[in-house]
């Protein structure tokens, strides 16, 4: 069994907190309106009565109705990431390897 490349983990690790906190959302309103975050699958869902902004920090430190961690979604978001990543990285190397 191959090991983990841990700075590629590291690396899909901090993307997936840069994509949850950089990339907005929109507001859906069903029912009780929400904000979810997160990419490819959505890991945190902020639920709020009224919209206030579509920037993850600016709802997570004001006032929300209620909050959803979702860890599998994290983890999920994570493996992806590693797997798209470490193909690149691996992509890369073997070209590089041709060329010399």
């Amino acid at each position: 069994m191959k090991h983990f490349n841990n700075k590629v983990l590291g690396f899909s690790l901090l993307l997936c907190t840069l994509i949850t906190m950089l990339i907005p959302s929109r507001f859906i309103s069903d029912g009780m309106g929400r904000y979810a975050y997160g990419y490819p699958f959505t890991n945190i869902t902020i639920y709020q009565s009224e919209p206030h902004s579509a920037w993850f920090g600016t709802n997570f430190f004001s006032g929300n109705d209620g909050l959803l961690i979702n860890p599998l979604s994290i983890a999920l978001n994570v493996i992806v990431i590693y797997l798209i990543t470490n193909f690149i990285v691996n992509k890369y190397k073997k070209r590089k390897e041709i060329h010399q």
